[in-house]
């Protein structure tokens, strides 16, 4: 079979080249014909990373704007082939890769499929990010996906609809692959997830501040899909609200982690949520401000993300700790029971961060003066008018009890590991994320038939 592996790049990450070598690698299971496109955007270092890979199958084509989904389009436009598998700049293929997606691809009416994405790289940090599938498309409620995630997917440009390409006016290098497969569903067409292909490795660094500012790009990237593109269901409702809670109501938290056995991976784990949480919220505010003409948010991003790194580094070096105490050396994330334990608090630091570097705007009037009515009622409320959608909501999620009856149906009355139970969460419709963070609230508040309580 013939392919195309699109592989946008400014070429700056150093991890470019061993990129387009698995790629390459990958290609070449596909027979003599397929071809690596590398899309080069942007004005390109020097020296070339990509000199001397010696090999015909690899092709460079330039871009002069330096645009993620421009890149995408232009590997849609001078592709060889109509099959095209899109990864990116910092990931490692497995060998099968190519002939995985493209397999499935084969098969008639498919135009569209996804596959996981693992974390690659050092620390704790990033085996969250993985027991949390926080690269994997989510799913849409009927056994496929609600998006693609272009860092592993493919894609049939022959049965696209016609002039369906990646939007790059209102997007750069986020949210770009969520809004196409967003459109794509909207025309009628599915997408399939391949929840048994070997996972693409994403390399990333494990450096708080890595992965807490692509949270802060997400969370602005989000705003734009519903702002700019009016999808459904992608507002989020009560953020302001939901934020402030976060600064100012040192609650129990939603989330703690508490099927994982060591007390030290459980805190981890949960700081980890907390400052990703935050850091997706915080460009999400900041945005929405920007979009609606109105700042929400005064942020300190240098202050904020110092005081993140701090207590990342605490952090690591429990889980660390309790690695090395644990028997082979290594912690035991796969582990996925629903022993439900005591409630972690949200810790003080985390509320003085956001309050003193990541605090809202009071009564809306862009200043930080008083409205005049004492209290944010007419600012939510003018908020809560420019949010509103004109379209339908999104389907409703699955009940807490809904995802309890899968769980429990499960031999031995739950998942065994971290993989079983996503399978078990994607075929209830919800990700994995989200239904461990239902499920673990749903439990804590009760004793079922089913639950290792």
């Amino acid at each position: 079979m013939s392919v195309t592996v699109a592989i946008p790049t400014t070429l700056e990450r150093p991890t470019v080249r061993t990129t387009v070598e698995s790629a390459l690698a990958a290609a070449t299971s596909c027979g003599p014909y397929a071809e690596v496109l590398v899309v080069v955007n942007g004005t390109p270092p020097s020296p070339d990373p990509l000199a001397h890979l010696g090999s015909p199958q690899v092709r460079v084509v330039r871009s002069a704007r330096r645009s993620a989904p421009a890149a995408r389009n232009a590997a849609l436009s001078a592709a060889l082939h109509d099959t095209v598998l899109f990864t990116d700049d910092d990931c490692r293929l497995p060998a099968t890769w190519c002939t995985d997606l493209a397999t499935a691809l084969v098969a008639p009416g498919e135009v569209a499929v996804a596959a996981p994405v693992r974390a690659e790289g050092p620390g704790p940090l990033l085996a969250y990010m993985n027991y949390q599938r926080l690269f994997d498309a989510p799913p849409d409620g009927a056994g496929g996906v609600g998006y693609v995630v272009t860092a592993n997917c493919g894609l049939r440009r022959d049965r696209l609809p016609l002039g369906m390409r990646f939007d790059d006016a209102h997007f750069n290098n986020a949210a770009e692959d969520a809004d196409f497969g967003i459109r794509l569903r909207a025309a009628g067409r599915t997408i399939r997830w391949l929840a048994g292909a070997p996972p693409v490795a994403h390399r990333l660094s494990g450096a708080v501040e890595e992965i807490s500012r692509r949270w802060l790009r997400y969370g602005r990237a989000h705003v734009r899909l519903y702002t700019r593109k009016r999808h459904p269901g992608t507002a989020l409702g009560g953020v302001r609200r939901w934020y402030a809670a976060m600064c100012d109501e040192p609650e129990s938290i939603h989330r703690c982690f508490s099927e994982l056995s060591d007390p030290a991976l459980r805190e981890a784990f949960t700081t980890y949520d907390l400052i990703l949480g935050a850091s997706f919220l915080i460009g999400y505010l900041e945005e929405l401000g920007n979009e609606w003409g109105r700042p929400l948010i005064t942020v300190d991003h240098d202050k904020l993300t110092a005081g993140w790194e701090r207590a990342a580094m605490s952090q690591d070096a429990l889980a660390s700790s309790a690695a090395r105490a644990t028997p082979g050396g290594a912690p035991d994330y796969r582990r996925f029971g629903v022993a439900p334990g005591e409630r972690l608090r949200v810790p003080e630091w985390y509320g003085d961060l956001l309050r003193n570097h990541a605090s809202l705007r009071r009564h809306g009037n862009g200043d930080g003066e008083s409205d005049g009515d004492g209290n944010d009622t007419a600012y939510e409320r003018d908020l809560a008018a420019f949010m509103r959608s004109p379209y339908p909501a999104a389907t409703p999620a699955p009940t807490a009890e809904e995802l309890h009856r899968a769980w429990a149906a499960c031999p031995g009355g739950a998942p065994r590991d971290t993989d079983e139970a996503d399978a078990v969460l994607r075929g209830a419709g919800q990700c994995f994320r989200e239904g461990g963070r239902v499920l673990e609230a749903y439990l804590l508040g009760r004793r079922l038939p089913g639950s290792r309580a």
